[in-house]
């Protein structure tokens, strides 16, 4: 006699959770999935929403796109396998990122399987066994008050990370009198006409929004604690050492200059949360996220998975990838370790990773060195898969250094993966 269809909850729609849908109905094993999306429709972190703070719904915002947003890795390593992107420039734009997510969604009949609008509020274990159901509680947000409870067999969380705002305490930001802002609240550059910019934070959408305020600004102050960024920048972009503090109506940096500012914007980044969780079923300390084996399974309950928390590698291929392994574990294809070699694991990748000097709060990053394509080929072998193509890892590693060197005009470079091992640059 046949095994009924598992049910299986999915959360989020964005890259990770169209990663996770599609590969549950392609699996030989017969899922019914139903996947819950806060946003109106598909492409979670791409789905652009011009208010800052509260949406249409009185919900707070998700989304920390901003209008003028071009990719920084290009398209051929922000598609999903299956699917490849239209003829054109190797870089997007975040409306055509957005309408590929789109277009993926109905070539493959995914909406379907989609609640758009709904906000799930709890997640929680059905018994204290590692194959447990789970029971999530959700509500439509154009209707709050009326919350519903389903059952399901399993729970894939893809909720991503670009929400939770990492804003740094700094000495008399109390006092300042400009304005203060992170980057999830950045849309677009016009309303800093004129104005002395503070950006604090120089990883990529530091730099992004940097340049992109500069072409309104009367001077942007780009403050952080790497070395001197190797790149040109607009001349009116000055690089500055962290900040110190902050007076009435100035900044001090470590090296005691001071500038006059208007602005003071946050680019650093964000913190991982699962509010529908809670902290019983899994932590997050400094930002590693615990108990996971290989960053996909929770290690007590088999049941509950992740796709898309490791951080800083190619998302699209990438996450595509974790999901084979999500439905590979749920088939039964993937037998697991007993729970105390899987805790090993988890604790051997962790003290790696602080041998190799990553601190605390990169116990899942993945963008160092080819730390990605070793957690790549680790986690094929796991499932039995083929690795993500050498040529992937090739076009990565340059345009990283193009980027990091020209950061102005590195988006006017156009390429085409010939093969599994290579790439070109084209006209």
């Amino acid at each position: 006699m046949s095994e009924p269809p598992k049910r299986v909850a999915v959360i989020g729609a964005g890259v990770a959770g169209l990663s996770a849908l599609r590969n549950l109905l392609t699996s030989k094993k017969d899922y019914v999935p139903t996947c819950f999306e806060r946003g109106s429709d598909v492409g979670g972190l791409w789905l652009y929403n011009k208010n800052t703070h509260v949406d249409d719904n009185g919900m707070p915002v998700f989304t920390s796109i901003y209008r003028d947003l071009i990719t920084n890795i290009p398209k051929h390593l922000m598609a999903f396998p299956d699917f490849p992107h239209k003829p054109g420039p190797s870089f997007l734009s975040r409306p055509e990122v957005c309408d590929y997510l789109q277009r993926y969604a109905d070539l493959y009949d995914l909406r379907k399987y989609i609640k758009m609008n709904t906000f799930v509020q709890d997640v929680r274990p059905n018994s204290t066994d590692c194959h447990t159901k789970w029971t999530v509680s959700y509500f439509d947000v154009r209707n709050k008050e009326e919350v519903h409870t389903e059952v399901f067999d399993a729970v894939i969380v893809c909720n991503g990370h670009h929400e939770k705002m990492n804003s740094p305490e700094i000495e008399g930001i109390e006092e300042f009198q400009g304005e203060v802002f992170h980057s999830h609240h950045y849309r677009t550059p016009e309303n800093f006409k004129g104005k002395n910019v503070v950006v604090l934070g120089a990883s990529f959408s530091g730099q992004d929004i940097a340049v992109g305020i500069s072409a309104y600004a009367k001077q942007v102050f780009l403050s952080h604690l790497k070395d001197t960024l190797p790149t040109a920048l607009p001349g009116n972009v000055v690089q500055k050492t962290g900040i110190k503090k902050m007076t009435k109506s100035r900044v001090v940096f470590l090296d005691d200059t001071e500038e006059e500012v208007d602005v003071l914007v946050f680019c650093t980044g964000f913190l991982a949360q699962f509010p529908f969780l809670s902290e019983d079923i899994i932590q997050v300390n400094s930002e590693r996220i615990t108990p996971l084996y290989k960053h996909i399974v929770h290690i007590k309950f088999s049941t509950l998975l992740f796709v898309g928390i490791p951080r800083l590698l190619s998302y699209f291929p990438q996450n595509f990838e974790i999901a084979k392994v999500v439905v590979a574990i749920l088939d039964g294809t993937v037998a697991l370790p007993p729970e105390d070699q899987m805790i090993e694991d988890a604790e051997n990748d962790f003290a790696d990773r602080k041998r190799e000097g990553l601190d605390d709060t990169k116990a899942h990053f993945m963008g160092d060195g080819d730390r990605q394509w070793r957690f790549n080929k680790d986690i094929a072998k796991l499932a039995g898969l083929d690795p993500l193509p050498t040529s992937f890892q090739r076009l990565w590693d340059y345009v990283t250094i193009q980027r990091d060197t020209k950061f102005l005009t590195f988006r006017k470079q156009n390429f085409e993966i010939t093969d599994t091992e290579s790439f070109v640059e084209i006209n």
